[in-house]
């Protein structure tokens, strides 16, 4: 009888490395599907708070302008007739805060002359409140916004405006 003993193959318990290669790159697409959508929301409460806050203070400017009878206009400070809440104009929209409104939103930036909330009147009888992005609007404040105003900021800007408003 022949010694068999030598053949036999001993078996080991474990993972191949084609098999740990396998999950590591399952894990790896899982991570990147979970980040992708992950950032999506970000992107969709930012816009949805800034969508909020826009619609704060045209509130208060309407309820200006139905008191006063004109709406709120700056005489000074601003730049290219612009207000922003980083000028030197305090608040930006004169004689709404705390009037009208408790207090004017701001918008957590670094870069406020880039990324910001703007106003601007042509001497109380039309204007326009704006969200400005210099670096253009997202895919989400792009899709679906019916606040997205004229051709010429349409990638850059949304916002509140007086129909009679003349860019």
């Amino acid at each position: 009888m022949k010694d068999t003993t030598k053949f036999k193959r001993s078996i080991k318990s474990g993972f191949t490395i084609v098999e740990l290669l396998i999950v590591v790159v399952v894990i790896g697409i899982l991570s990147a599907v979970t980040l992708v959508t992950f950032n999506g929301v970000q992107d969709r409460a930012r816009f949805t708070t800034a969508k909020s806050d826009l619609a704060t203070i045209n509130k208060a400017i309407l309820a200006f302008y139905a008191e006063k009878g004109h709406y709120p206009f700056p005489t000074s400070g601003c730049t290219y007739s612009w207000c922003g809440w980083d000028q030197t104009t305090d608040p930006f929209i004169p004689g709404l805060s705390p009037a009208y409104i408790s207090k004017l939103a701001q918008l957590p930036t670094s870069n406020a002359s880039n990324d910001t909330y703007l106003y601007r009147s042509d001497d109380g009888k039309n204007y326009q409140l704006i969200r400005y992005k210099a670096t253009g609007l997202n895919e989400i404040e792009k899709t679906n916004n019916p606040l997205i105003g004229s051709a010429d900021y349409a990638t850059l800007a949304w916002g509140y405006t007086t129909i009679g408003w003349n860019n």
